[in-house]
């Protein structure tokens, strides 16, 4: 196969080695122009066909259309018809509609009148039965007021017969104060505090108004003694709870006179125009989205909190089942006959002494078979009398197995030394947790 194309590349060299460029070029123009005659073909045909197709989609759509722009027309007409025969029959319905709607006015107006009557009636029996209690505390408070005398231009002027004015006008130099005195038995209500913010606001001239509670408190303005409430730029309300319950009532009054004094120094100083006005909008919404968040994370910190504890109250019951029958089996260990062994074979020894609980419980058995099987002392009864008797800190663990054996630091097993005795060396097997332990035991000669 290679040598046949060999041959055949050499064949196309050596008819093309004899002819010049031209003929080349004439040779492959006329070889290909039967395939450019074909092409050519093929795309006439391909564009007659594609006009005769848009020429049919045409004439298809623009039949639809012609039959859609006349069921249009046909609708109109229709419509048309329709509101001309049916414009009397709704203007009936609306009229009868509106006259029901009219009379349910007029029987919501006479409501509104006769509970209107009502409700001047009720005031004024209101303030009728307070007016003992308001003339108390006038008279308290102008008591307490009589502090300021020593002030420069004091002056207080008793308003409670105008309305809107409140129950005093405490002139000073620098600015003048609305005073409204209340003796109430119990907080004092929400509307109280309306009814001065609206005296404040209708006495433009008055830059403070001070809401002074005798005896009680004030609703939703009790967090602290005195507290402030800004209703515009240059108009502030102070509340001042359980004035009369304070050691030194006219004090508190002196401390609220001060306060506004340095409030004063900065409405006077204010000068706002829009741009701050704006900025300072958007410090107070990003202060309010701020406070959004941390109320947000404050609940999620309170649910992680709850579940934890939820959690600990688990691992606290738990703990306590663990403790419960572990000194269970401490109690049942615990006998004097341990206590005693204890005493007479082990002293205590320096940090670098172990002694594994394999040693000592081959002693303990060895000395004390009988009591051994008659009692049912086990390897791990012992193990946890030995637990008993040393701290944790001396104990070390050969294994995370609890139920293994480990040594024991900082003690020793004493040497037993008898008259006439003589140490003969022999091999004893204890079986303990398949492990055997070779020693020495002592024989007495008779």
């Amino acid at each position: 196969m290679l040598k046949i194309g060999g041959d055949c590349l050499r064949e196309g060299r050596n008819a093309l080695a004899g002819m010049s460029q031209i003929e080349i070029y004439n040779k492959i123009k006329g070889e290909s122009k039967e395939e450019i005659r074909k092409i050519e073909l093929d795309l006439v045909v391909q564009r007659e066909m594609t006009l005769q197709m848009e020429d049919k989609i045409r004439t298809m759509y623009t039949g639809q259309v012609e039959q859609i722009k006349r069921q249009l027309d046909i609708t109109r007409e229709q419509l048309k018809n329709y509101e001309a025969e049916n414009r009397g029959a709704v203007q009936k319905e609306v009229d009868k509609i509106r006259e029901k709607y009219d009379l349910l006015l007029e029987e919501k107006d006479k409501k509104l009148d006769r509970m209107n009557e009502n409700y001047e009636k009720m005031l004024i029996q209101s303030h009728k039965s307070t007016s003992h209690k308001g003339s108390d505390g006038e008279r308290t408070f102008s008591e307490y007021a009589e502090t300021f005398m020593d002030f420069k231009g004091f002056d207080i002027i008793d308003k409670h017969t105008q309305g809107g004015e409140g129950d005093f006008h405490l002139h000073f130099e620098e600015f003048d104060v609305l005073a409204d005195a209340k003796n109430y038995k119990k907080k004092v209500p929400m509307d109280q505090r309306e009814k001065i913010k609206k005296d404040l606001v209708k006495n433009e001239h008055l830059h403070f108004a001070w809401l002074v509670s005798l005896n009680t408190s004030i609703e939703k303005y009790d967090k602290a003694p005195i507290m402030y409430e800004w209703i515009n730029t240059t108009q502030c309300i102070v509340y001042i709870n359980n004035l009369s319950s304070f050691e030194d009532p006219k004090k508190i009054l002196r401390i609220v006179w001060f306060t506004c004094k340095e409030l004063y120094k900065l409405i006077e100083d204010v000068h706002f125009d829009e741009t701050e006005l704006t900025d300072l909008r958007e410090k107070n919404y990003k202060l309010m989205d701020k406070v959004k968040g941390i109320r947000k994370t404050i609940r999620e910190i309170n649910t992680s909190m709850n579940t934890t504890k939820n959690l600990i109250q688990v691992m606290d019951d738990e703990l306590r089942g663990i403790l419960e029958a572990e000194t269970n089996d401490i109690v049942a260990s615990n006998i004097s006959l341990f206590d005693d062994w204890w005493v007479q074979n082990i002293e205590t020894a320096n940090e670098g002494t172990i002694v594994s609980s394999t040693d000592l419980w081959g002693r303990f058995k060895q000395e004390n078979k009988q009591a051994v099987a008659e009692m049912d002392i086990s390897t791990d009864k012992f193990k946890n009398y030995i637990k008993t008797k040393v701290p944790l800190s001396s104990i070390i663990l050969r294994n995370k197995n609890s139920n293994s054996a480990f040594d024991i630091k900082c003690i020793k097993m004493k040497q037993l030394v008898t008259e006439n005795v003589e140490e003969v060396p022999e091999k004893i097997v204890v079986e303990l947790n398949t492990e055997v332990i070779k020693r020495k035991k002592i024989v007495k000669k008779v």
